[in-house]
């Protein structure tokens, strides 16, 4: 049995989830609790580094499963090398985005499939909190900070959000779906309430 908490901050991209996991470091960070922040696909690994030039387009495209078994590949070796250690030492896991995002960005078929290969491969985490953001407004704040990515378009985000959804309803982990809708503080208020419900902090 791990001695941390896993807690895993999730959603289609500029739904505010890297606003949250922020939040949710420096409130841990303020009540002297000892945490780690993580985020995938990771930027610095030998697969991680291949995704983010597939992604921008800076390197050849691939079949969009062999894309999704590689993100699989990236979060193996991320969780053995530090999610795991982490929750052997005690420490909060925050991780910025996990095996949902798999799952959500897959085809209707293809679901399950992912769902189960990351179950078996990965540790389940103790709770996931999905930021579930309407896409037109993803889009908008996407547009006005640009550097965008080949799953950046409103059509994919709209499949993405029902994955996301789809997931909360089949995955079996411990997951809410938190309204993105509102400030900051408003969301953040939202997470922080589910997480001391469970008694985590």
């Amino acid at each position: 049995m791990n001695k941390g908490k896993f807690i895993v901050i999730d959603g289609i991209g500029a739904s505010g989830k890297d606003t949250q996991v922020e939040l949710l470091g420096k409130y841990l960070k303020d009540n002297k609790i000892d945490f780690l922040v993580t985020r995938e696909h990771t930027r610095d690994t030998p697969p991680g580094i291949l995704i983010e030039k597939i992604i921008k387009k800076q390197e050849d495209q691939i079949d969009p499963q062999a894309l999704q078994l590689l993100y699989i590949s990236d979060r193996r070796n991320h969780f053995i090398k530090f999610i795991k250690p982490a929750l052997s030492e005690g420490k909060i896991v925050i991780g910025n985005r996990y095996y949902p995002v798999n799952v959500a960005y897959s085809g209707e078929e293809w679901r399950k499939i992912f769902l189960d290969i990351n179950q078996m491969v990965v540790g389940r985490p103790d709770l996931v909190l999905i930021i579930d953001t309407p896409p037109e407004i993803a889009i908008e704040r996407m547009n006005k900070r640009g550097d965008h990515d080949i799953f950046d378009k409103l059509e994919t985000m709209k499949k993405c959000r029902d994955g996301y959804k789809w997931y909360f309803e089949n995955s079996g982990d411990d997951c809410v779906l938190i309204n993105g809708n509102g400030t900051r503080e408003e969301v953040f208020d939202r997470v922080l309430k589910e997480i001391k419900e469970r008694g985590m902090l």
